[in-house]
This record gives structure tokens, sequence and C-alpha cells, in this order.
């Protein structure tokens, strides 16, 4: 096993900088009970390079069946040969589809829960949109206008009909209602099943380490493989820090264009990862840039 950087193991309840004049470690003490909403985590957390990503197990997995349980909970039969009864298959499905669908939309997928009940399958759908979404990217290109234009009625569509503009803030917004009757005609069509789906839109990134890691995953491709740059725009989206007790993020791959893959870490607060009743949550991505992909692992701590 990978021996862990000094730097890792300095300074666990506290925050720690580089004093350039005096040529040494400040530690700042912080108060971990009472965080602001609007304290700058950059700036307050730790940013370094270490060789090694730590080796540890994954949180969520630990925690199943302790202090929160699965978002699916039907019988299995791992032995059905046809596809279409195997409900593992079906979970898959659904959430690459609406993954995919999600991603056309500027939007990301936070979780899926999928209950059954009499044969109705009801399917909640967690996911975040960007807020600055302008009317360049919802134009709709003539390959796809057509095909729009079918499914909608109207023959003179000029932006995406799944969002709908709020003529007060003049900013886009999803129409839930269209985009829960896509999801239940396509996936009803294609696995045959009465499905019922429900949309539920997060307003903040910072509740969930899904999210975090989708948009720094995002960041990461969209600024060119600068982790720095695309860390400092995830933590600013993050509305209500307040909730957040510790984060960590550690990101592996080519980063700023270096030749030689490294991994870089930001660290803030506490996280607790041996400590069973902690609520702490972990998630991972892949961000892939003309420069290879670049992995990120983000652990969350939350009062």
């Amino acid at each position: 096993m990978a021996r862990r950087s000094t730097k890792l193991l300095r300074f666990e309840n506290s925050l720690y900088k580089y004093d350039k004049e005096k040529q040494n470690w400040a530690v700042e003490f912080i108060n971990l009970m009472k965080a602001e909403t609007n304290i700058d985590l950059f700036e307050k957390g730790t940013y370094a390079t270490c060789k090694h990503m730590s080796q540890k197990v994954n949180p969520i997995l630990l925690r199943k069946g302790f202090s929160n349980t699965w978002d699916q909970l039907p019988f299995i039969n791992y032995k059905e040969n046809n596809i279409y009864k195997n409900k593992f298959y079906f979970e898959l499905f659904v959430k690459t589809y609406v993954t995919s669908i999600l991603k056309t939309l500027y939007s990301l997928l936070d979780k899926i829960e999928i209950k059954e009940v009499n044969n109705v399958y009801y399917i909640n759908i967690y996911y975040y949109t960007s807020k600055n979404i302008s009317k360049r990217e919802l134009l709709i290109t003539p390959k796809r206008k057509k095909r729009f234009s079918t499914e909608s009625g109207l023959s003179d569509l000029q932006y995406n009909p799944f969002f709908i503009e709020d003529t007060k803030t003049r900013s886009f917004n999803i129409d839930g209602t269209k985009l829960a009757s896509h999801f239940e005609k396509y996936l009803g069509s294609f696995y045959n099943y009465n499905i019922k789906v429900t949309l539920i839109q997060q307003n903040n990134i910072g509740g969930s380490a899904t999210l975090i890691s989708s948009f720094l995953a995002r960041e990461i491709e969209n600024s060119n493989a600068n982790f720095k740059r695309a860390l400092r725009e995830t933590l600013k989206e993050i509305s209500d820090k307040s909730i957040i007790r510790g984060i960590r993020i550690n990101c592996s791959g080519r980063l700023g264009k270096a030749p030689m893959a490294k991994t870089e870490w930001f660290k803030y607060g506490q996280i607790p990862l041996s400590k069973i009743n902690a609520n702490l949550d972990y998630s991972s991505n892949v961000s892939v840039t003309k420069y290879g992909s670049i992995g990120n692992k983000v652990w969350v701590y939350y009062y």
C-alpha cells in the first residue's frame, strides 16, 4: 500500500497555508460548527500536489443499510436470459438514457430513485440545471429542427422546446411537465412498462457529491484541463456552503497540459472516512479532454 503524503497527515483539524515571508506553514483554526454561507472555500482550504491518491473504501457502499438505503429495492433474477425482464438492465438503461438527455439540456443528473408498486414504476429524477444558459445555446440545428417539429407539432420552432423563458429574470428553465412526459413515453414504449416520472430540480450543487463531481468534470473539459480554474468555478457554484462541514477533491491526469500525469488535491475542514455514522457523501467522475482522460474524486462531509 502506498504511503500517504506527509501533507495529508498534517493539521487534521485546521486549515493551513504557506507564508512566503516567514517561510513556514501558518495554521488558521476555524469553528466548523458555524460555517458561513458566503465563505470562500478555495481561500480557506488547502491546495497541494501529492504522488498518490488515497486508498480508501467507497464511503457510500460502506454505509449502505446503516445510515442510508438503496435507491431501488426490487427482487432481481440474475439468471434471467431475457434482457427485457431483468430489472438490473432496466435501471442501467434508465440511468444511461436520462443522463444523455440531460446532457443535451445542459443539466447534470444527481440520482434516480425507482420504486415498483402494482406493476407501476415510479421514477424520481433529481437534476441540476445551469443558470447561465443563453439563447444561442438553445437554437435548434437544421438537422434536428424537423424532429423537434414532429414531436411538438409546431413547424416554426427556433429554440429547444423543452425550455421555457422566465420573463422576470430573463433566464431559461426546463419545462418539467414536458420532459417528464417525454421520459414516460419513450421508457414505457421500450420496455412496455407503465412508468410515472417525477422531476425534482436541485438548486444547490453543494448538497450532493455527485453534482460537484459532474460539474467539476465538465469545467475541466471546458477549461482545457486546468484543474485550479475548474476547482475555483466549481466552488463558486455552491450557493449554500453552510451545510458543508468538510470537503476533499482529488484530481489525477495530465493537469494543465502537463507531459506526465500527476495528482492534485484540495481539502477544506474534516473528512472522517473511518467514522461509520458520519454523514459522508462520495462520487467520482471522468473528464474526456484532448490531453487524455482526467479523473476526479469528491468526498463531502455534511453537518
